[in-house]
């Protein structure tokens, strides 16, 4: 079963990209193209299915169509038909396939657990890497969840010499763009567009007992921002001069916060397992206050990392009752277990 659903899954996105290809430069032609993929994959109404797609070609063309591959649009569509009581929410993950098999038990563990039942998508980012597309054939061959993928670039940003040495807390570059990536990039992405919550999972997440009610609906219900199940002391020697600089930040700006001043120097919620609302991260006070961040450096001189990086964000930002401890949740993440 979970093999012909990826088999289906691939042929649709070969269709898609066959659209794009006809459509990109050319939007005259999408219409009797989205006629046939209605004929094929339209659950009941088609017309609604070709307005749908429509209305997502049009959006996606004015924010910057050139950023959506045919995984993006396929998913941007479904948010035109989203059930209307059900939280606009996806779950993603920052992979790498050399970790295939611990993403496929963590994939296998989140079905089993919880997506089975709620039917969230679920996205993956990754780099290119060799013979990506048969790794990717091979994650949605082992689910019953919808998969989709998005390659990223990682890069130096352009305002840090190209020769940067570390200063403290030496870790490979790699982890460095994985910190910024979550800190930052993941909310650049034109995927996650039009979605109201994210849930982040890293490919050594396990959810280890059933979830026997919907978190994205909890969120919305209880008028949450962030849900976390750990929290854990940063390495000092990992976060030099980043409190400091928080603290210029406020003193320097109209920055009014919510429990900054209550929150123990050090602390930070443990984000491999974070829900929260999107429009947290997309909100102006985030946006200054992560390119202040981003323009010091400190992700690559220091390794400042994204869980300390956001633990500030979320006490600067968010009252403490909007936050929400997820204690019943069982989570493990390498031999870390939420308590």
């Amino acid at each position: 079963m979970k093999q012909r659903c990826g088999l289906m899954n691939l042929f649709f996105m070969s269709t898609i990209t066959i659209v794009l290809t006809l459509t990109f430069l050319h939007t005259s032609r999408i219409i009797p193209v989205i006629g046939l993929l209605g004929t094929l994959f339209a659950p009941k109404d088609a017309e609604l299915w070709e307005n749908d797609t429509m209305k997502t070609f049009h959006l996606l063309k004015e924010v910057d169509f050139g950023k959506c591959d045919h995984d993006c649009l396929h998913l941007q569509s479904q948010l035109q038909r989203w059930p209307e009581n059900k939280p606009k929410a996806l779950i993603y993950y920052l992979i790498r396939f050399e970790n295939l098999q611990r993403v496929i038990n963590s994939l296998d563990l989140l079905d089993e657990y919880f997506n089975n039942k709620f039917q969230y998508p679920i996205v993956f980012f990754h780099e290119k890497e060799p013979s990506y597309d048969v790794l990717r054939l091979k994650i949605r061959s082992s689910t019953n969840s919808k998969v989709y993928f998005q390659s990223i670039s990682f890069e130096m940003p352009e305002f840090l010499p190209k020769n940067l040495k570390q200063r403290s807390c030496t870790w490979r570059l790699g982890y460095r763009h994985m910190c910024r990536f979550h800190a930052k990039l993941i909310y650049e992405q034109v995927i996650i567009r039009g979605f109201e919550f994210a849930w982040r999972l890293d490919h050594d997440s396990e959810i280890l007992q059933p979830i026997h009610y919907d978190v994205f609906k909890f969120m919305r219900n209880n008028n949450l921002q962030y849900g976390y199940v750990i929290v854990i002391n940063e390495a000092p020697r990992c976060a030099v001069n980043l409190w400091e600089s928080v603290e210029f930040y406020i003193r320097n700006t109209t920055t009014r916060t919510t429990f900054f001043e209550q929150w123990q120097e050090y602390r930070m919620f443990y984000n491999n397992f974070e829900i929260s609302r999107l429009s947290l991260w997309f909100s102006d006070d985030y946006q200054s206050y992560i390119q202040y961040i981003d323009r010091l450096g400190g992700i690559y001189y220091h390794r400042w990392g994204d869980a300390p990086i956001k633990t500030l964000a979320v006490s600067m930002f968010v009252p403490w009752n909007q936050t929400h401890h997820f204690k019943d949740i069982g989570y493990r993440h390498q031999d870390r277990l939420a308590e």
